[in-house]
């Protein structure tokens, strides 16, 4: 009878003996999936991910002067004329030309436009800090100086774009120290001119300094022969 009882039980397993997903199976997939990538992929799948965050962030930021519709060229160009210097009225907090201005400083905006010709810059030095900054037509500054640089009590500035740069280097190879001569990457920009005022006594004459500032489009004129001696001076029309 007992041996009768005696029912085999080999092919039935209990739920223990089961694999758990938890399990061996369970540690084994991670392991083998990174054991597949390899540290230097995943080194090289990173390195590939921040260089495309860093593109689409500087493509971001060179973009946004293309497609804003009050960048520093819209804000000067409704008020800055044409031709000659333009004062900017006097920052206010709250009501500003241009972003980041001091109401200690007397501003003033020259436009240019190269296909028409080089372009000069002539302005009494007021005495005290003087500089000016120049923006391409996205607002990009290029090029800026100060009164430091100026070698006399006026700063003379020519500005051309690359090929009437290379006309002048053609026909003046030695010239003149005095007159600082700039290429602009492009032909339209303006030239934002600052002063400082010392004290609130001294804002008539900074202002009147500044609006004495000659800029305007000019012919250049022929080169001077070579003739023995010492060489002349280089002839311009605004001077």
């Amino acid at each position: 009878m007992r041996e009768a009882l005696r029912i085999p039980f080999r092919g039935l397993r209990r739920d223990d003996d089961e694999p758990s997903l938890t399990g061996e199976l369970g540690t084994r997939r991670p392991r083998r999936l990174l054991g597949d990538l390899g540290v230097g992929r995943l080194f090289l799948l990173l390195a590939i991910i921040v260089v495309l965050s860093a593109i689409v962030h500087i493509a971001t930021v060179l973009a946004i002067p293309h497609f804003a519709t009050r960048d520093s060229w819209s804000r000067v160009a409704e008020i800055a004329e044409p031709v000659g210097v333009t004062l900017l009225p006097r920052a206010t907090p709250g009501d500003e030309v241009l972003p980041g201005l001091d109401p200690a400083v007397v501003y003033g905006v020259c436009m240019y436009d190269l296909s028409e010709g080089p372009f000069a810059i002539v302005a009494p030095m007021p005495g005290d800090y003087w500089s000016v900054a120049f923006h391409t037509r996205n607002g990009l500054i290029y090029y800026a100086v100060n009164d430091e640089a100026a070698t006399s009590d006026r700063f003379d500035i020519e500005i051309r774009n690359a090929r009437q740069m290379r006309q002048f280097r053609l026909e003046y190879p030695d010239p003149d120290e005095e007159i600082l001569t700039l290429e602009a990457p492009s032909d339209v920009g303006f030239a934002l001119m600052r002063a400082l005022v010392a004290a609130p006594s001294e804002r008539p004459r900074v202002e009147a300094a500044m609006a004495a500032t000659v800029c305007e489009n000019f012919t250049p004129p022929p080169p001077v022969p070579e003739a023995v001696g010492p060489p002349l001076p280089r002839p311009s029309p605004l001077r």
